[in-house]
């Protein structure tokens, strides 16, 4: 799966109002090919596991939303809180290379590496490679990294140079991390609906308690089916959710895969 920072609420670039409006601006969503044109790597272990941290944690605070205009608020507020995104309280923006330079940068002060710390927050997806590949992240151009997730590992850098930039969050399958790749069960033309509803109290860890549940595509049984969940299996679900006939179907993460569960087959 992968930290998408993509449009405002209006699915524009800007023009909307500060913060994530629809938890849909900066989100958590399947890997899919933009196509991507390169990953950047850093080779540091630690480096990676932060940045995918921050990736995660800035997607899933709707204080921090999509706006090219005022794409330089989520670094002035991710300094002052810290360098952490889960503590950003201001209603805040970015777009999606601002976004990532930020991540690094502030990477950079919470692992004390100068060399991450110069990277510009007024990087754009022109020049992000040659300010990455600058800060210590390898460049990977082979196919396999870049039409699918099975060679990704976490905090991996997307991007297609121009155009877009996006943080994998999970090791791929045929990774050194071992992961479970998302590639082979969910289909690249299978899109996963918008979830409308957030509820803080429904974030957490869930058990399946069927003995076999099908994660899908949306909310309701006619929904695509991308994979089937076995008994006991563990699901993240950091409060989102949809609705379908007065049951709530919770937005959550199952391995690398993101869909949606009945809440009736799931227990805390």
């Amino acid at each position: 799966m992968i930290s998408n920072c993509g449009h405002d609420e209006n699915g524009r670039y800007s023009g909307g109002k500060a913060g994530d409006q629809t938890g849909t601006e900066w989100q958590v969503i399947n890997w899919y090919s933009r196509p991507w044109k390169c990953v950047l790597r850093h080779p540091n272990a630690k480096v990676r596991a932060m940045i995918a941290s921050m990736a995660k944690a800035a997607a899933v605070n709707n204080k921090i939303g999509y706006c090219q205009s005022h794409r330089g608020t989520f670094w002035t507020n991710l300094a002052d809180s810290n360098f952490d995104p889960a503590q950003i309280t201001v209603a805040c923006e970015a777009d999606c290379s601002s976004g990532v330079a930020a991540i690094v940068k502030g990477a950079g002060y919470r692992l004390g590496i100068d060399a991450l710390k110069k990277v510009s927050t007024a990087c754009y997806t022109g020049n992000l490679r040659a300010a990455l590949k600058a800060a210590g992240f390898e460049v990977l151009t082979e196919n396999k990294y870049l039409t699918s997730d099975a060679y990704l590992l976490a905090g991996d850098i997307l991007l297609n140079d121009g155009a877009h930039t996006a943080t994998n969050l999970t090791d791929g399958a045929k990774s050194s991390g071992a992961g479970a790749s998302n590639t082979t069960p969910v289909k690249s033309n299978t899109k996963v609906d918008v979830a409308h509803g957030f509820n803080k109290s429904l974030a957490g860890t869930y058990k399946v308690t069927a003995s076999g549940l099908n994660l899908r595509a949306g909310a309701g049984t006619g929904k695509s089916i991308l994979v089937v969940m076995n008994h006991d299996e563990k699901v993240q679900c950091y409060g989102y959710y949809n609705d379908c006939n007065g049951v709530k179907w919770l937005y959550v993460v199952y391995k690398n895969i993101v869909g949606y569960a009945s809440s009736k087959y799931l227990s805390k």
